[in-house]
């Protein structure tokens, strides 16, 4: 397989992710004015149990399918590798979504208090389902490195969404209903797009000698995804018993502003895991490795900046007397600076994600997980109760840090790096710099100054040339 730049398919994938992203961005002002905080609770509630259930419908394959489609010898052994993946993917996905259907009622008054929100439970579960049949296909070609087109098709699923949320949440008030029913439409859409480029690698069959040898990699990574999802989204019941819903409304709500550095990491992930995989025998990877660390902290410290100085001016901006961002949500802004960095060390789990890959000891992926879920969920039961939402942020934060840490532990000495120790210095000690006078001064103009200075300086010490850009193989 062509190996492609990090670099240029990290930014194709954060330049199509940031697109997708602010399309979802334009759905918040929609959300905010026209979902209470409680109804807005209930749909966190329901997506963070979507976010738990998706690694059982993944069967954790999505890293497996990555390693052995690389690894194949032949396109026929790369073909049953794929069709063995969605067709596993699909047939379990229609049991559970079927099981999960039949007991919708009990399902609803677990989470959400109440037998009537079964409609919503179901909702949730054929979205998931149609969302993994969509997300194995865009897999393919991001294992493949064909960023280009990820964006697009992911660009064109975005606007389509966009388009029928506003059909159904603002025009004909369906509220959570609505978003619901958006997301089904525009992954069934994607699905459709993708389905000439797909039928050219897929077949009817299963191969059962691949799936055992998948599943067997994969198994610790689906304990691990588990204890993922559970750290990143428990919270949300335990601010739920402590605090209610408007709570878990309002959190959520933040934690959808932070997700512009998600995705950034998602960004990275999804170039770094296959080209990480395809340089790693080469000789100088440890210098590449050592480049990209470096580009690693000074992007995600950039976000973190932009992210925290500009977001509280968009609950003051009006359009024709209305709020851009309903106040009812501005309580959250407080937790923004944390979440963004919880997910700023999620990034840095993915980079020492590496080691434990090619040397097949994926165990440490749920060791990882479970360290920061368990810290997680100790932190959230003693801060919450004393300093309410950032407390609950301020726990996630340190779990995803206690993860990443732990990555890094048992990847020093084993991965080869040349860190740039005085850069990472200088650039780590001005975010944290930085970010310490907006926060205290909160001057727009004095934060359009720091921002655009870190900009400046951190591509002169990392040496990034911003015109490679727009050259892409």
């Amino acid at each position: 397989m062509q190996k492609r730049s990090l670099s240029k398919s990290t930014i194709w994938y954060s330049l199509g992710n940031l697109f997708v992203r602010s399309i979802s961005f334009l759905l918040l002002p929609l959300y905010s004015n026209l979902i209470s905080t409680k109804e807005f609770g209930n749909y966190s509630l329901l997506m963070s149990v979507y976010a738990i259930v998706s690694v059982l419908y993944q069967f954790g394959l999505q890293a497996a399918f990555s390693k052995f489609y690389i690894e194949a010898d032949s396109d026929n052994k790369r073909v049953k590798i794929f069709s063995t993946v969605i067709n596993s993917a699909m047939i379990a996905g229609t049991i559970f979504t079927a099981i999960i259907i039949m007991f919708s009622g009990e399902i609803s008054s677990i989470i959400l208090g109440t037998h009537n929100s079964s409609g919503l439970v179901r909702l949730t579960f054929i979205t998931l389902f149609v969302d993994i049949v969509a997300y194995f296909g865009l897999h393919l070609f991001k294992t493949k490195e064909h960023s280009k087109k990820v964006v697009l098709l992911s660009s064109v699923s975005a606007i389509s969404n966009l388009l029928f949320n506003v059909i159904f949440v603002y025009l004909m008030k369906e509220g959570v209903e609505g978003i619901f029913y958006a997301q089904i439409i525009s992954s069934a859409i994607l699905i459709i797009l993708m389905v000439p480029s797909l039928a050219e690698e897929y077949s009817l069959h299963i191969e059962l000698d691949i799936l055992k040898m998948m599943l067997i990699f994969s198994a610790p990574l689906i304990i691990s995804g588990l204890f993922s999802s559970a750290m990143d989204v428990s919270d949300r019941f335990l601010i739920n018993n402590f605090l209610g819903k408007n709570l878990v409304g309002i959190y959520s709500f933040s934690y959808r502003i932070a997700m512009i550095m998600n995705v950034f990491v998602i960004s990275f992930r999804t170039a770094w895991v296959p080209y990480a995989l395809n340089i790693y025998s080469m000789e100088n990877h440890q210098e590449v490795f050592g480049k990209t660390f470096l580009k690693l902290i000074s992007a995600g410290g950039f976000v973190l900046i932009i992210v925290t100085f500009f977001t509280g001016y968009l609950f003051d901006f009006r359009i024709f007397g209305i709020t851009l961002l309903n106040s009812q949500y501005k309580p959250g802004l407080t937790i923004l600076p944390f979440v963004l960095l919880g997910y700023f060390f999620n990034g840095l789990a993915s980079f020492f994600s590496v080691y434990p890959l090619v040397s097949n000891k994926t165990y440490h992926f749920p060791v990882a997980d479970g360290i920061g879920f368990v810290l997680n969920l100790i932190l959230n039961l003693i801060l919450i109760p004393r300093y309410g939402l950032v407390g609950a942020a301020l726990a996630t934060t340190i779990a995803f840090a206690a993860s990443a840490f732990y990555l890094f532990l048992i990847s020093a000495g084993k991965l080869k790096i040349d860190y740039n120790i005085k850069e990472l210095f200088v650039i780590v000690a001005m975010v944290f710099a930085f970010l310490i006078a907006g926060i205290i001064l909160q001057n727009i103009y004095l934060n359009i100054v720091l921002s655009t200075l870190f900009v400046l300086l951190a591509v002169k010490l990392t040496g990034f040339k911003p015109s490679s850009i727009f050259i892409f193989r």
